[in-house]
């Protein structure tokens, strides 16, 4: 898979993330106090959201093997995408082995 692939293939998956956030936020947005309400959503939309994510060490393949930065952010968005609402409020994805290492090579760690 070369570099082009890559990155249609993880701004496919980052969508797919932001879309996950989005839903799960929703129902939370009337305890977000006002002064953030708007900075939060625009974060979650799905154009900043990939934007972000182009600056990312995953995108850029950077920090480490690259096949292993590959394989550790399909794995943890599966996890991540397959978990409930609840799970991601909970921050249970942290303590997932892939989404733990995958967070470190996105933090340069």
């Amino acid at each position: 898979m070369d570099s082009n692939e890559w990155k249609e293939e993880s701004l496919k998956i980052t969508a797919f993330l932001c879309e996950k956030y989005r839903k799960c936020s929703d129902s939370d947005w009337k305890s977000v106090p006002d002064k953030l309400k708007d900075f939060t959503k625009s974060r979650l939309d799905e154009t900043n959201c990939q934007r972000t994510f182009r600056d990312s060490n995953a995108y850029k393949l950077i920090g480490e093997n690259p096949e292993n930065i590959k394989l550790l952010y399909r794995e943890c968005s599966k996890k991540i995408l397959s978990a409930s609402c609840e799970e991601l409020k909970q921050d249970k994805i942290s303590s997932l082995s892939e989404c733990d290492r995958f967070k470190k090579i996105q933090s340069g760690n």
